[in-house]
């Protein structure tokens, strides 16, 4: 078949797809042989006819879409509405209404989110304050997390969190009174340690375990203190009494917790001179008492000693 043949059968073969309504069969059809011989008057004219005929049924189709739309929108179901333009969104250039539609549409769906938002906002937040009637500090925060989701009142969730975190801290401060009325030091500084684990940032808490601390330093220097007065008490006791070793003992034992304390050391180099004393003289003793029994076994039997000079 020559090809002016062929072109003049996929002329008539487009018309048929026009008649049957086929128009985008039609359009490609065109398109395929103006890819050969894109000159073609009559194919031209011919595909310029389906597009403005498409244009045509397309905006029909665009204004019923429409007008299946308007129910919906007295439903106020912005999203279905905005899913429904969003798929006519490439017909905008040929019909500039749909844009403005979707924009109104984006609009109040936007306002609905944001009165959504304050509705459930308003729901949690009284929930909380429920929740913090009846000491459930835990679930209260958890809650917070869930009004921080929202991304609104920023500001407000800030002051309720702070709120809920003083109020769980300070009610287990009240639960433990008797504890932080002792001198249990280290167990309150656990406790408060535990404390910081609801708010690490707590300038209350901070404050408390420095003056705690601060206590806690004094009493451990009243403790030693008293132990220390006791103790040197008893040195001089033991001294008096020549038990020097002892007292020597007791000194070492204060100078452990005390290393400058000026009496201990006294003490301590006192007993060693009166314990290196004691050992001298006992030493002397020996030396003079072994001189003796020579001297007695001597006189009883010379034989036995025998002169080096």
């Amino acid at each position: 078949m020559t090809e002016p043949n062929k072109i003049k059968e996929a002329y008539n073969t487009i018309n048929e797809l026009i008649k049957e309504n086929k128009w985008a069969e039609a359009h490609r059809a065109c398109l395929e042989i103006l890819r050969f011989d894109p000159e073609n008057i009559k194919i031209i004219r011919l595909k310029n006819k389906i597009e403005t005929k498409v244009k045509k049924l397309n905006k029909k189709a665009i204004k019923l879409d429409l007008n299946n739309l308007k129910p919906v929108w007295k439903t106020k179901d912005y999203k279905g509405i905005l899913a429904k333009l969003k798929q006519l969104e490439p017909y905008i250039p040929d019909y500039p209404k749909i844009k403005n539609l979707i924009d109104e549409a984006t609009t109040k769906y936007q306002q609905q989110l944001r009165s959504d938002q304050e509705t459930g906002y308003s729901h949690e937040n009284a929930r909380i304050e429920n929740l913090l009637k009846e000491n459930k500090y835990e679930e209260a925060l958890m809650a917070v997390d869930r009004l921080r989701i929202m991304g609104i009142h920023e500001k407000e969730i800030e002051k309720l969190l702070f709120r809920i975190r003083s109020n769980w801290i300070e009610s287990e401060i009240s639960k433990n009174k008797t504890l932080l009325s002792s001198h249990k030091y280290e167990d309150i500084l656990l406790f408060y340690q535990q404390l910081l684990k609801i708010d690490p940032q707590s300038e209350r808490l901070k404050k408390d375990i420095k003056q705690i601390k601060k206590e806690y330093k004094s009493y451990k220097f009243e403790e030693k203190k008293e132990f220390i007065d006791k103790s040197l008490e008893e040195i001089k006791t033991l001294y008096r009494l020549k038990k020097y070793e002892q007292a020597a003992k007791a000194s070492s034992e204060i100078l452990e917790f005390d290393p400058d304390n000026k009496t201990a050391h006294k003490f301590q180099k006192l007993c060693a001179q009166k314990i290196q004393k004691t050992i001298d003289d006992e030493v002397l003793n020996q030396m003079i008492n072994n001189q003796k029994k020579l001297k007695e076994e001597y006189k009883t039997n010379k034989k036995k000693f025998v002169r080096i000079f």
